[in-house]
């Protein structure tokens, strides 16, 4: 064992920080080169090296290492190196041409290191550091060349896999036809089928999306379907699932028909099934699709909601910029690009999604001729917004656009809306796209038979959501908006605070509907006539942690410390964010106004770092006879910013009603006698009069 190596390990045993200097300074570990090039320590060392490179005394003897690593190092170790070495911006001028060479060599192989060297390549190639042509040859053969192979040759799954993903990057940046056809090759290989699958589907969604008319852009994004729905065929592919269900929301919205309320349902559940998911896998370079996800979900919101077109959505820069979030999302890549290409061809320019909006824009056209006052109400928006820094040139040329089609008649080479309006019939007996716009079609001329049969559709629907009642989802929709209109909030976090929302509007449901007496009754909720017997606010919170963790997507932690400054009663984790759930008593002032006021900043506070949005769950004990309705229990207060140019807060206060008689007390003599002196009663003010 090397110096340097020992020196490691006391430091790993120490649990001290490892750095250059207390291993030696980079001078031990050239001097230990022929030793450390083939020990396990290496990649430790590599990140170091790269950490600190600046200050290193010679570049060209940590290429050498480097390089002298990458050449012998095991699939574990290699994987490591090279992700570290893509992703040092100050390293990878003077590394280029050594690792491009050593890497060429070592991807010859059918093993685990030939796939990794070669993605290597790859992504050398597509952050437009070396010319492609080479890296694109290699790619393609080596697609025939496996393709040919029998069980007793069989390649390293990790080279499959990795050929498969740079494939798939490859046909987004280049179109060239043997990129896709060698990427179908890969089907074979049925272990890696719904990969292929998906990276096929993602090079017809790009193609979809860049293609400069709605004849050309309308057959990549069906095919781009036909694969995710093969994808979809395996139960962990919730990405494809999500792609699928949004294409055919958009597709069938330039076809004529609505967003179901159903599809954007599913949409957010998928998205937070799958984005809670894939917190567990290892992220990589070719790995933006949680982003995605959120954006072609966005997108579906934006669409649904023109089904009621009014001032208070109508709001065209998010839809246009929806578009473009769909588009950018699927150019992600993790990948440096030098300063200055040094070669034209590495990089293409971005493309416009220029298909997009002229898919949508004769369903916005039909949609706005609807109205009496559409150009006016397009007139209104420009004047508004002509000077506003905020809104973009896209924007703006895309309402004149659609100003201009509406004053011309609405006229447009692209499909023109459907009169009927089947969606929910086809969303209760999930018909797939291509049957619904068949039947659509055939419906034309039936307008009251279609209105029969979607009738009949809603109906099976509402069957599907009991609880979702009208008095109780109009509740829901109330707060929704106005949590939005103070935080702006949108994505996943959105998701999420909609999640816990309709959590706790259902335990409030179930706080006013439980027993408070008898055997079944629930000790927190039960009346009580000495404050020493009132029941605590931890007898509820553990309660609903218990419910909370049966019924959301994230594990409730209890009593968590160091969550803006203080210690919170129940913390919801979602990767990146978390949510908090504040639980107080009120023995004194039943009123939602008083709780709001007096409790509402400590949530607040606890999301001064993370999402502006906090929840505050009080189990009021006030003596009382009847309970508030459900709209009555639940209020959004905005809680203002400590210092001015800050985020305002929105907080949803939740009243859980204990210490209520049953409902049979109030047919009791002594209730009417309260009753009676309290208020005064007149049976003819309930007649019209």
């Amino acid at each position: 064992m090397s110096d340097v190596s020992e020196r490691l390990e006391q430091l790993r045993q120490a649990g001290e920080e490892f750095t250059l200097d207390a291993l030696g300074g980079f001078e031990a570990i050239w001097s230990a080169r022929e030793a450390l090039v083939v020990s396990p320590d290496m990649p430790v060392l590599i990140t170091l090296t790269l950490d600190e490179w600046s200050g290193l005394p010679s570049h060209d003897q940590a290429a050498e290492l480097i390089s002298a690593a990458v050449e012998v190092q095991d699939a574990f170790a290699l994987d490591d190196i090279v992700e570290d070495v893509l992703s040092c911006a100050e390293a990878l001028p003077v590394l280029v041409d050594p690792l491009s060479r050593v890497l060429a060599r070592r991807a010859q192989g059918r093993d685990a290191e030939a796939g990794i060297t070669l993605e290597g390549l790859a992504r050398l190639a597509l952050g437009g550091w070396t010319k492609p042509l080479r890296v694109l040859s290699q790619l393609v053969d080596l697609a025939g060349e496996l393709t040919e192979t029998t069980a007793t040759d069989a390649p390293d799954p990790v080279l499959v896999q990795r050929l498969v993903r740079c494939l798939g990057a490859a046909a987004e940046r280049w179109e060239h036809e043997e990129i896709p056809d060698a990427l179908k090759s890969l089907l074979l290989f049925e272990d890696h089928e719904d990969d292929v699958c998906f990276e096929l589907a993602m090079v017809h969604l790009h193609a979809g999306l860049t293609r400069s008319t709605v004849e050309m852009a309308l057959p990549e994004l069906q095919n781009a379907r036909e694969w995710l729905s093969r994808c979809s065929r395996y139960e962990d592919r919730l990405d494809a699932r999500i792609f699928q269900t949004s294409l055919d929301a958009l597709i069938g919205f330039a076809s004529g028909q609505s967003v179901a309320d159903v599809s954007v349902s599913e949409l957010h559940t998928l998205v937070g099934e799958y984005r809670l998911t894939s917190l567990q896998e290892e992220p990589t370079w070719r790995h933006p699709r949680a982003d995605a996800t959120v954006a072609w979900v966005q997108l579906a919101d934006r669409l649904h909601a023109l089904q009621d077109l009014d001032d208070a959505w109508w709001d065209p820069p998010a839809l246009i910029s929806a578009m473009a979030q769909v588009y950018s999302a699927h150019r992600t890549l993790h990948l440096l690009a030098p300063p200055d290409l040094a070669y034209s061809d590495g990089v293409p320019t971005p493309q416009n999604t220029a298909a997009l909006p002229q898919l949508l824009q004769p369903r916005l056209a039909s949609v706005l001729t609807a109205r009496s006052d559409s150009a006016l109400f397009l007139d209104r928006w420009l004047a508004v917004n002509a000077d506003n820094p905020d809104t973009s040139d896209t924007a703006r040329s895309a309402i004149l656009d659609l100003r201009e089609l509406l004053r011309t008649g609405g006229e447009s080479d692209a499909p023109k809306g459907e009169a009927v309006d089947i969606r929910a019939a086809t969303s209760a007996l999930v018909l797939p796209h291509a049957v619904g716009m068949r039947l659509t079609q055939l419906l034309h001329d039936y307008p009251d038979l279609a209105q029969d049969i979607n009738d009949a559709g809603q109906v099976v629907l509402s069957s599907r959501h009991p609880d979702l009642s009208e008095y109780f989802n109009n509740t829901f929709q109330c707060l929704r908006k106005e949590v939005e209109r103070i935080t702006g909030i949108s994505g996943e976090a959105a998701l999420r605070v909609e999640e816990v929302l309709l959590f706790l509007m259902r335990y409030t449901r179930w706080a006013i509907d439980a027993e408070t007496g008898g055997a079944l009754g629930e000790p927190f909720l039960r009346p009580f006539t000495k404050e020493e017997k009132a029941p605590e606010e931890v007898d509820m919170a553990k309660d609903l942690a218990k419910r909370a963790y049966t019924a959301l997507g994230a594990s409730p932690r209890w009593e968590v410390k160091n969550i803006g400054a203080g210690r919170t009663d129940i913390v919801l984790f979602y990767g990146a964010f978390h949510l908090v759930i504040e639980c107080k008593r009120e023995l004194d002032n039943p009123s939602m106004d008083y709780l709001a006021s007096r409790y509402s900043v400590q949530p607040a506070e606890y999301g001064a770092t993370d999402v502006a949005v906090g929840f505050l769950v009080v189990l009021e004990l006030t003596a009382k006879t009847r309970k508030a309705q459900l709209h009555q229990c639940l209020s959004v207060t905005e809680v203002p910013p400590a210092e001015p140019g800050g985020r305002p807060h929105a907080v949803i206060t939740v009243r859980i009603q204990g210490n209520t008689r049953s409902p049979s007390y109030s047919s009791t003599p002594a209730a009417y006698r309260t009753r009676s002196r309290t208020t005064a009663t007149h049976p003819s003010s309930a007649l019209p009069e």
